[in-house]
């Protein structure tokens, strides 16, 4: 009767009908007194709530003779991470050997090579004796072998954090894909980052921003996704129903206060990080903790991000998913709430924030940083040299590099000294675990060449602070230094075939003047195509190439595969290539790339076809004629290319198809591709 409740009760502890502990349990039952049987299962047993039962029953009442936890992804058999290990049916009455190959990858072969050497040496640093007793001093009671006496010590006298501040579930919207977007995407007046927004008052705005995990940032970042919350999530609750979806508003209580988030999916170590008043969050991989006190918050967000919450966090779960069950096991000591720990905090949160905002993706980013000392102080140290502002912003980078990995190692200390962790635990941080960006020319530079697109377009203003237009109305008073291009498209040629605003470089020499000045056009252009390396006969048909070969593949990977300038493309003579905006984006865009971009180039093609023919016919050297018949060549399929793209274009033209942002570039892009021919593939 005992193997029949205790089955059953396991079954029902065990969700979607994992037979795995099922097995155990009645495995090792049947097993006669003092006798063995050994087993090859995943891991998660081990560690997650859901076989809390199983390990508590066998802790309790049976052996664990002895025990082989594997590298992650050793066994290539499995797609699942493999222990092995032996249980003997009589309550527990002698330590259990434990061997950790997690640090060892390489296969089986090296897994294998490595238990010998435990078995040859008993004294080898992964090989472990303890007392299963032990585990039941751990919330959860994990097979956490490794665990020092000082850790079972820190989570004896600790305080659970659910005991604090409970970790809460979030917001399911049913359909991500309908319901949640980059911020970039939709009209920025239909969103809310106020930060003020309570859930007693009305916002008539559509979207909000939105906690889900995201890159391993520390302190501050990933604030990019907004969710549609409109009058409180009603479509979400409409289309829920309709579809019969799973949808639900857990944690509604919580929703746009601050706090603290996290990425439930882990990697070396924990990012866990401050989130502003004006977000809600999602219930399974942006889950975040909450205080009435500030001061609570930053203190606990200094101890969650330091090496001791890691080293906890690997005991309580080793798996790469970081649960709310997990986090209200974390042991919190009271000394961890003090006003010098709670400052340092404070500080890295706003090192991180400036670092966060200083680049596209935040909807708080004011200016490129290698734009912010032409007109200040330091522009005599600039003196309208690129090079020297990219010389200046690379040390106030690496200055907030150096002080946030300064202050992370502070932290570390306090908290290792505070558990008692100072034999297991040293508090250097690795630079590749500092969040914050060091400059990187390469980077820095094509980062600068986006912002130029988006000053010909309208996005920003050299007149302006921030989002100058995404959406709503256009106000010409906001550009007076730079002025954007009339028409929403920019052509990409790859050689110069008009002297106005429809060449990138015509619009490039400009830009460069008015910001660095025209007597340095040159010495910047030159530094430029240094940077970006392409081989080119000068200046100006390197960073045409870039613009032309590069620029839409680069804006696409750091928006996500989800761009806001869109790139028409002919194919692969680059007949026609241009950019638009798509907040700028009309149902004519297309009748008036027909008629003032495509026929003007298609008569230039046809002028320059012409003279190379002449040239051909004229030239004596036979070096050079080849050269001529090759860019004849070129230009001429390049005007077939542009005839054949024509139709396709008029095509889509003639359907004057509107785009409603808010839902998103992937269906918007698909709507205007029609069928993959006229856009750039994402």
């Amino acid at each position: 009767m005992e193997g029949k409740r205790g089955s059953e009760c396991l079954l029902k502890s065990v969700s979607n009908i994992d037979f795995n502990p099922v097995f155990i349990f009645n495995n090792i039952n049947l097993v006669k007194i003092g006798g063995y049987a050994a087993y090859m299962t995943p891991f998660v047993w081990m560690f997650i709530k859901t076989y809390e039962k199983l390990r508590s029953y066998l802790v309790a009442n049976k052996e664990i003779s002895s025990l082989i936890q594997m590298e992650y992804s050793a066994f290539e058999e499995a797609t699942v991470p493999i222990n092995t290990f032996v249980l003997k049916n009589v309550p527990n009455g002698s330590n259990g050997t434990y061997i950790k190959l997690s640090a060892f990858k390489g296969g089986m072969n090296v897994q294998r090579d490595k238990v010998l050497e435990a078995i040859a040496n008993p004294d080898i640093d992964y090989l472990y004796r303890t007392n299963q007793a032990n585990f039941k001093k751990i919330p959860g009671s994990p097979i956490a072998y490794w665990v020092s006496n000082q850790l079972l010590h820190d989570f004896l006298v600790g305080i659970p954090l659910k005991n604090i501040s409970p970790a809460q579930r979030g917001l399911t919207t049913g359909n991500n894909n309908l319901f949640i977007h980059d911020w970039w995407e939709v009209l920025f007046n239909h969103v809310d980052v106020s930060r003020s927004w309570r859930k007693n008052q009305t916002s008539k705005k559509k979207w909000f921003p939105y906690n889900k995990g995201g890159k391993n940032h520390k302190w501050f970042g990933n604030r990019e996704l907004i969710v549609n919350y409109y009058n409180s999530g009603q479509e979400i609750a409409e289309f829920g129903k309709i579809n019969k979806n799973s949808f639900g508003f857990q944690g509604k209580d919580y929703y746009f206060h601050s706090g603290i988030t996290w990425s439930a999916l882990t990697s070396a170590s924990n990012t866990f990080r401050y989130s502003p008043q004006g977000s809600i969050f999602d219930s399974n991989k942006g889950p975040m903790l909450f205080s009435n006190d500030d001061s609570t918050i930053f203190s606990l967000l200094g101890f969650l991000n330091s090496k001791v919450t890691t080293l906890i966090t690997k005991v309580l779960n080793p798996t790469l998913s970081l649960q709310n069950g997990d986090m209200d096991k974390l042991p919190i000591k009271k000394e961890i709430f003090d006003q010098n720990i709670e400052h340092v905090v404070r500080i890295n949160v706003l090192l991180a924030q400036s670092d966060w905002n200083e680049y596209e993706n935040s909807w708080d980013f004011k200016v490129h940083p290698l734009l912010l000392h032409i007109a200040d102080d330091k522009q005599t140290e600039v003196g309208g040299r690129l090079e020297n502002a990219f010389a200046i912003w690379k040390t106030e980078a690496q200055e907030r590099f150096d002080q946030l990995k300064a202050n992370e190692e502070e932290l570390n200390r306090i908290f290792i000294d505070l558990y008692g962790l100072n034999d297991e635990l040293t508090p250097e941080v690795e630079d590749k675990e500092v969040s914050v960006r060091r400059a990187d020319e390469e980077r820095d530079i094509k980062s600068l060449l986006s912002y130029f697109i988006g000053l010909v377009f309208g996005r920003y203003s050299l007149d302006t602070l921030g989002l100058a237009y995404a959406g709503g109305e256009w106000n010409t008073d906001k550009y007076q230094k730079f002025v954007p291009n009339k028409d929403n498209l920019l052509l990409l040629n790859d050689d110069r075939y008009f002297d106005d605003d429809r060449d990138i470089m015509n619009r490039f020499r400009t830009f460069l003047a008015v910001t660095f000045g025209e007597e340095h056009v040159q010495e910047n252009m030159d530094y430029i195509a240094h940077v970006i390396g392409k081989k080119a006969d000068n200046s100006e048909q390197a960073i045409r190439k870039y613009f032309v070969d590069d620029f839409f593949k680069d804006h696409k990977k750091g928006y996500q595969k989800r761009p806001i300038y869109w790139e028409f493309n002919s194919g692969k003579q680059n007949g026609l290539k241009a950019l638009m905006y798509l907040h700028r984006y009309d149902e004519g865009e297309l009748a008036m790339m027909r008629t003032d971009y495509m026929y003007p180039l298609q008569s230039r093609y046809e002028e320059r076809i012409e003279k190379l023919q002449q040239w051909v016919q004229d030239e004596s050297v036979t070096k050079t004629k080849k050269q001529l018949e090759k860019k004849l060549k070129h230009v001429t399929q390049q005007l077939k290319e542009l005839k054949q793209y024509d139709p396709i274009v008029r095509h889509v033209a003639d359907q004057r198809i509107n785009l409603d942002l808010d839902d998103g570039v992937l269906v918007n892009y698909e709507k205007l591709q029609d069928g993959n021919k006229i856009l750039s593939k994402l």
